[in-house]
């Protein structure tokens, strides 16, 4: 209340001053700058006891559903990988160019050609708006993306636990203010006063992201980074290329047109309302304010690149060469297919180092999924184990007489649950990618399984001599 009343009395004295000095007043969506956001209450529920029960019921179908779906992604990953690491070890065939200069003979074949990157300026063709912060910028594509600075509201639930097994409920709103992908309608808040957005929007005469393209088969790969006497990169390849942030590439400021424009938040906005800031276009020069706009870009290119696919003739184009996905070749014992075989690293490299890398990607790639699947599988046995986690809140029933000791345990009990979820996920993750290895890689998993048994045998024939040997010094001394 004090804070409600300190703020509208500064507003007060402020609005006077102004008044009186003559000063224009400032647009409502120039006043919020970036700071700390509120956090307010709004209204409380309750749930009783046999209500928790019943989500925890709920809550456990949906994780026996879920286990099943975790066991197939698991199984799912782990063919992708195998799959993977058969379309890698197909880089070893490829013919390796020592040069970038296109053999006719190579037409058809698998080439792995290592070249330096041609690709032409684009950078005029962005909107009006945008074309005079970027010069010379030779990529295969440039994007751009608009933020908006808007209050923004959070919710969240702060519940506490009761002495009966339920819980009391308050629903709690944080407001800040940040940079947002859209404008936040202000109007819907539970609390909107103090977090007024002012309905301002991006411009009228820019879309709020988009991309220029260079022209097809212009994109190339050259002896020295020439247009031509190389390979032009299919749209495949093409976006491959790596996204670069071109923030340092940013001028200050456009060419003035006489005036000094501002934008208001809304209406259309022109290159002389932006301002070159570190990585963004800014419609400010200062701190963020209500409604303000900015800019980042980004290119697709490359100074040099490493190519493994098929080579193909081309016409229409610079070069009279191109490349091409080599089709799926079929393995293993079960006649399982590869992956179509087109890949480009932005680097000049070796043919090892080009296979290194793509088993290393393959890998990373596989533990991360793994990973992601073990999470869901503990959150999934979370939910069945709910019940138990809900029934364990009965111990708030002895507080009354134990002293708070209820709490205690209902707060050991709930942490067991917890890990108890989480080993059995571990476990179920782990037998689970085993039980996919013996479907996925039937000779490794045998050979492994016959390794360890064999292992096994000689363990215990030593420890069986061992003990044999320790019997006889026994009876040798006892005699």
């Amino acid at each position: 209340i004090f804070q409600q009343m300190f703020g509208s009395v500064c507003s007060t004295m402020c609005m006077s001053g102004r008044m009186a000095l003559g000063i224009p007043s400032v647009p409502s969506f120039l006043h919020a700058v970036e700071g700390v956001g509120d956090n307010l209450g709004h209204g409380e529920t309750t749930e009783n006891f046999c209500e928790r029960l019943g989500k925890s019921l709920c809550q456990m179908v949906l994780g026996l559903v879920m286990i099943p779906g975790c066991m197939g992604l698991i199984f799912w990953n782990e063919n992708n990988l195998v799959v993977n690491e058969a379309t890698a070890d197909l880089v070893s065939g490829a013919k390796v160019y020592p040069t970038c200069v296109p053999s006719p003979k190579a037409t058809g074949e698998l080439v792995l050609v290592a070249c330096d990157l041609y690709a032409p300026d684009i950078a005029s063709s962005l909107p009006n708006t945008l074309s005079p912060f970027l010069d010379h910028v030779s990529a295969a594509s440039i994007s751009w993306t608009m933020e908006i600075f808007q209050w923004k509201e959070d919710e969240e639930d702060d519940c506490e636990d009761a002495d009966n097994g339920g819980q009391k409920c308050t629903k709690k709103y944080s407001y800040s203010r940040s940079w947002v992908e859209a404008p936040v309608d202000s109007a819907s808040f539970a609390h909107p006063d103090g977090h007024d957005n002012c309905a301002a929007e991006f411009p009228s005469n820019l879309e709020s992201s988009g991309s220029v393209e260079a022209p097809p088969q212009s994109v190339v790969m050259s002896e020295h980074g020439t247009p031509s006497g190389g390979f032009v990169l299919d749209s495949g390849l093409v976006s491959s290329l790596p996204s670069v942030d071109l923030g340092n590439r940013l001028k200050s400021s456009a060419p003035s047109s006489g005036g000094d424009p501002t934008w208001d938040g809304s209406g259309q906005l022109t290159a002389q309302m932006l301002h070159g800031n570190g990585e963004y276009l800014l419609t400010t020069t200062g701190f963020p304010q209500i409604g303000d706009l900015r800019i980042q870009f980004a290119g697709q290119l490359a100074q040099e690149a490493t190519v493994c696919a098929v080579q193909q003739s081309t016409e229409g184009a610079s070069s009279e060469y191109t490349f091409e996905a080599l089709p799926p070749r079929r393995f293993g014992w079960f006649g399982e297919k590869t992956k179509p075989l087109e890949r480009l690293e932005a680097v000049k490299v070796s043919q090892d180092e080009f296979i290194e890398h793509y088993h290393e990607e393959n890998q990373g790639d596989a533990w991360t999924m793994r990973l992601f699947a073990l999470g869901l599988m503990s959150a999934a046995l979370h939910m069945v184990l709910s019940p138990l986690s809900v029934a364990a809140e009965g111990f708030t029933f002895l507080n009354k007489w134990l002293c708070g000791l209820g709490r205690v345990l209902k707060d050991a009990a709930q942490c067991v649950v917890g890990t108890a979820a989480v080993l059995i996920a571990l476990i179920l993750t782990t037998l689970t990618i085993a039980l996919a290895w013996f479907t996925v890689r039937p000779v490794s998993s045998l050979a492994a399984v016959a390794v360890a048994l064999c292992l096994k045998v000689l363990f215990v024939k030593f420890h069986h001599k061992k003990n044999q040997r320790k019997d006889d010094d026994y009876f040798k001394l006892k005699a």
